[in-house]
């Protein structure tokens, strides 16, 4: 009898260590992202004891920090671009300045000292500095820059991508029980100031813990030589944006698509605490009610994103491989959800019929989720498409532009509920959480809030079709683009 002959792993191809260490190292950055997102403006507005300013400071601060961004990420790009390969890589070694950065920003933030809450100055000084930790450490964290190196099969960097993803999707799932958490924790300790810090402290210090063994667990691979004299400027960027079409293009559709998550995620807890669980007449919260629907809403939009990652490739197969066309069909169905989560407040049903927001936010989520994969190859593509036409490895200038983007869009989301929050008087007190402003005005607050969640969503999702369609990378392209970087780059970390 003949033996069956092995089949020869390939050298591209990424194993059970890779994948498992992709996905603890993006623990921290993801959890982290659960409490800066709707959870920082609550804080601050709700528990951090700081009144009216609390809304005043997190819509303000949010806001400005783009503009600085504009300004601090190119350089950030520049500087990781230019890093010399260590034994440990090239953009390795930034991730874990991003886990210490991202982890002391967002334990400081949650931390306010009772001795500056009554100083507005001194507030102001505290949650701009560790704001700026938290910021430049979430900037360091680009894990499509990571994957690239790791290996250059394109269906090996997909498989990288699905663990991380759904890993943030689980957490997002704990993060579901994370007001339950802090309102046992303060029926213990007597104050929702004190119980955001604990759990925040605690939290982070673990995902800290679980995100550096997955950064000893993961390697680079490949990185295109780059000569002493060729250094990456910022001039460099400037040159990107003017001639790389694809990252045009790309960033363009994403000004309007990333509006979606980050709209969906500004303001649902503030929509189901006064529409399902606050007598309007009184302003008395049932925290009962509010952590089982809290819950509820967090798992309609995590179990569909973590559905939609898994069924993201059977689609994509149905799309012959055309990331590009899946993606259209993604935003169409995500802006349909949001259309009907708005007819649905405008005809009355969304208040008297919980299940109509819940279908309507599944719907949103689950699109979201199939449009990651697809979302994160045309990324990637970009960058290997700037090595393809320079011949000089641009990657993490290449990624700038998507996350000024992501920062920006979450923090103009959280801004526009922020507005709306300043426009009425909102008031909370801080030790009970019951509402003390001005009640007549609460049914215009919660209209507003479903524009943000679902209007302007569906409204983005048609411009981004629109602009997708000028994508100029088609599968011929692709086929070349794969081929060049095949034969250029480099192996300058060995096994």
């Amino acid at each position: 009898m003949f033996k069956k002959q092995k089949k020869e792993r390939s050298a591209e191809a990424v194993g059970f260590k890779e994948i498992f260490g992709a996905t603890a190292l993006s623990t921290n950055n993801g959890l982290a992202a659960i409490f800066m997102s709707t959870m920082f403006m609550n804080y601050m507005t709700d528990y951090a004891g700081l009144g009216e300013w609390g809304a005043t400071l997190a819509t303000t601060l949010l806001l400005a920090a783009r503009f600085i961004d504009a300004f601090d990420d190119p350089i950030q790009g520049t500087i990781m671009d230019n890093a010399k390969v260590t034994k440990h890589g090239k953009y390795k070694p930034f991730f874990m300045l991003s886990i210490i950065m991202t982890g002391l920003g967002t334990i400081a933030l949650y931390s306010l000292p009772n001795a500056i809450t009554k100083t507005p100055l001194l507030v102001t000084i505290w949650v701009i500095f560790f704001y700026f930790v938290f910021d430049i450490g979430t900037s360091f964290y680009n894990q499509n820059l990571l994957f690239r190196t790791m290996t250059s099969d394109p269906e090996e960097r997909a498989k990288l991508l699905i663990g991380p993803r759904l890993w943030v999707m689980v957490l997002g799932m704990v993060g579901s029980g994370l007001t339950a958490i802090i309102v046992s924790v303060q029926a213990a300790v007597g104050s929702f100031k004190l119980a955001y810090t604990l759990v925040a402290a605690i939290a982070m210090g673990i995902s800290c813990v679980i995100s550096i063994l997955g950064w000893l667990m993961v390697k680079e691979k490949h990185v295109v030589e780059q000569d002493e004299d060729e250094k990456v400027k910022l001039a460099d960027f400037i040159e990107l944006c003017k001639t790389n079409k694809p990252m045009l293009i790309n960033t363009a559709k994403d000004v309007f698509s990333g509006f979606i998550w980050t709209f969906l995620f500004a303001a649902p807890s503030y929509y189901v605490k006064y529409a399902y669980c606050t007598d309007l007449s009184t302003g008395v919260v049932d925290y009962g009610a509010l952590a089982t629907y809290s819950m509820i809403v967090s798992l309609m939009m995590l179990f569909p994103l973590i559905l939609g990652t898994v069924i993201a490739t059977p689609i994509l197969k149905a799309f012959k491989g055309d990331f590009v066309k899946m993606q259209r069909f993604d935003l169409i169905m995500q802006g349909a959800g949001g259309l009907l989560m708005f007819i649905g407040q405008i005809t009355g049903f969304l208040q008297k019929m919980p299940v109509v927001f819940f279908a309507a936010m599944f719907i949103m989520a689950l699109f979201i989720g199939v449009d990651f994969i697809p979302g994160s190859s045309i990324g990637m593509e970009i960058m290997d498409y700037t090595i393809y036409k320079t011949g000089k490895d641009r990657s993490a200038l290449s990624a700038v532009l998507g996350g000024l983007l992501q920062k920006a869009q979450t923090a103009l989301s959280s801004a526009i509920v922020g507005a709306i929050l300043i426009a009425i008087g909102y008031r909370v007190d801080s030790v009970t959480g019951d509402y003390i402003g001005e009640l007549s005005k609460m049914p215009t607050m919660l209209t507003w809030m479903i524009v943000v969640i679902g209007l302007l969503p569906a409204i983005m999702a048609l411009c981004a079709v629109l602009i997708s369609l000028k994508y100029p990378i088609d599968q011929e392209e692709r086929k070349k683009i794969q081929a060049y970087i095949a034969e250029h780059q480099s192996k300058v970390v060995e096994e």
